[in-house]
């Protein structure tokens, strides 16, 4: 369903280079134009107000998460002796956020110096021998409220009491970011405990909130408690204009946007666009969209006759006629675009695995194809040559994108390019 925009941002040199300061703050995470649909939910006089609210946002991609884990378990490591047996337990359900937070982890460099002395493990009641432990880590992405830790550790005859059995006293939470009142609230009902975590305030905290260098705090709160009581986002009274428990966090990941972060930002509804949304069904589409995107390119290079790795039409001669040869449009061809560019935009495997589909076994396929055309080095990185290859490929297709030429595409493009190709390759 197409959504009613309040207005049409205005594109010119003064809006543009605020965008492209927001996409460097942003650090790429969106298209140049998804932040304009999102600027385009506010009223026209609000705009300068939204801008200013994404200049403090915290997006936290893949290789930023994995060494803000590093050096928090480096900070909570130093306090545990060698030797000494550790259980990291990630509390969050099987397939919500606090369990994508293994993989990375598991890749630091003070998780592999300790990995002897580490068990990490959904399944803490079934650890073998473990009496034998010394301390338990409770990992989790992201700490809002601090309620859902509470409530995973008070339940009756479950791990509280498990580890009063097993004589685990040295208990510790570990945490990218964890807000300064669901730490609090957490350390009220456990003072016990010890939490190692970047700490952050509410966003329209009067006197903390980095809001507050721009002069016009309490606007900016009008502006997105005025917007956020429109969106329905979770269970009764079903709008929460501030996040979940009035938490107010401005905060997204690369896997997800925490519920605690101001609705503005992740809600949808048939008037309102989100920026980061969580709803599966609008992820899935993007996806979706990336796809479409990649194939609409290749298909551009067939027509134009352009050999999609040389950029040269390789003709033969076929029952004495010369006709056009597609060497490399294939399928795997297909997917080793959209991996290339990927990489080119610092996404991880793991990512790249979800956002494409692939298991792991088609993901290294496709990295064996790309070596082989000499796009991807030893190391699995995108070298040179593929940097070079995309930037080509758009040079050579740019002229045929004929698709959604519209007046507002074609009025974006006379004054900077913004792409639409490419998940905003540039």
């Amino acid at each position: 369903m197409e959504i009613q925009r309040k207005h049409d941002f205005t594109l010119d040199k003064k809006t543009l280079r605020k965008v492209e300061h927001l996409l460097l703050r942003l650090k790429h995470s969106v298209l140049p134009t998804k932040i304009i649909r999102w600027l385009e939910n506010f009223d026209k006089d609000e705009v300068d107000l939204a801008i200013d609210l994404l200049s403090v946002y915290e997006y936290v991609p893949f290789n930023e998460f994995m060494f803000r884990l590093n050096d928090l378990l480096n900070e909570l490591l130093k306090v545990i002796p060698l030797g000494d047996k550790i259980i990291i337990f990630p509390y969050g359900k099987v397939g919500k956020s606090g369990t994508l937070v293994t993989y990375p982890l598991k890749n630091t460099n003070a998780f592999k110096k300790r990995e002897n002395d580490i068990v990490l493990t959904h399944d803490y009641e079934n650890v073998e021998n473990p009496t034998s432990f010394n301390h338990i880590i409770f990992l989790d992405d992201f700490i809002g409220s601090g309620k859902t830790f509470c409530k995973e550790f008070s339940k009756p005859n479950n791990i509280q009491q498990w580890l009063t059995t097993n004589n685990i006293e040295n208990i510790y939470i570990l945490s990218s970011i964890i807000m300064v009142e669901g730490k609090k609230h957490i350390l009220d009902r456990y003072p016990q405990i010890k939490i190692i975590s970047e700490e952050r305030n509410k966003i329209f905290d009067s006197t903390l909130s980095p809001l507050n260098v721009f002069g016009n705090l309490s606007h900016i709160e009008k502006m997105a408690l005025k917007h956020g009581n429109t969106l329905k986002v979770g269970p009764y009274p079903y709008v929460f204009p501030y996040g979940f428990d009035n938490s107010q966090s401005l905060i997204s990941y690369f896997h997800c946007t925490p519920n605690n972060t101001l609705s503005i930002i992740w809600g949808a509804n048939k008037n309102w666009t989100p920026l980061f949304p969580r709803m599966a069904n609008i992820r899935m589409r993007e996806a979706r969209e990336f796809k479409q995107d990649i194939a609409f390119y290749i298909g551009i290079c067939n027509r134009l006759k352009i050999d999609l790795y040389s950029g040269k039409s390789i003709i033969e001669k076929k029952d004495d006629k010369f006709v056009r040869k597609i060497k490399y449009n294939s399928k795997l061809n297909h997917s080793v675009i959209a991996l290339l560019t990927l990489k080119n935009q610092g996404y991880d495997n793991l990512i790249i695995c979800h956002l494409l589909g692939l298991t792991r076994l088609e993901l290294k396929k496709i990295y064996i194809e790309g070596k082989k055309l000499g796009f991807i080095n030893t190391h699995y990185d995108l070298n040179t040559k593929g940097i070079q290859f995309l930037k080509e490929l758009k040079r050579k297709t740019q002229k045929e994108n004929f698709r959604k030429e519209t007046k507002e595409n074609l009025e974006v493009k006379d004054v900077l390019y913004l792409p639409t190709m490419f998940n905003g390759l540039t």
